[in-house]
């Protein structure tokens, strides 16, 4: 997957509330060319920056883990990131 199409799924799913896999709620938006995540607990967006987003690609892209735990030191937001690929994958 590229920053791209990480991109255009967002964009795909903007609107709708998601889960991590831990059950907590989330939107995602983009601002400008970055991932914004406003979980519902604190209603306030939050964004690492593009490069978080495709160091945790880089990784992913290797291992194709759903495990947060795996992507914890190359983004703060891995929970959200796994979230939004697994909202993908279901119908």
């Amino acid at each position: 997957m590229t920053y791209d199409e990480l991109l255009a799924l967002a964009r795909r799913l903007d609107g709708r509330t998601l889960e991590t896999v831990t059950g907590r709620r989330f939107r995602v938006g983009i601002y400008l060319d970055s991932l914004v995540f406003t979980p519902e607990s604190t209603g306030r967006g939050q964004s690492d920056g593009r490069r978080a987003a495709e160091r945790f690609l880089v990784r992913y892209n290797k291992t194709g883990s759903l495990r947060p735990g795996g992507y914890g030191r190359l983004s703060r937001n891995a929970s959200y990131l796994v979230g939004m690929l697994l909202a993908d994958r279901r119908p």
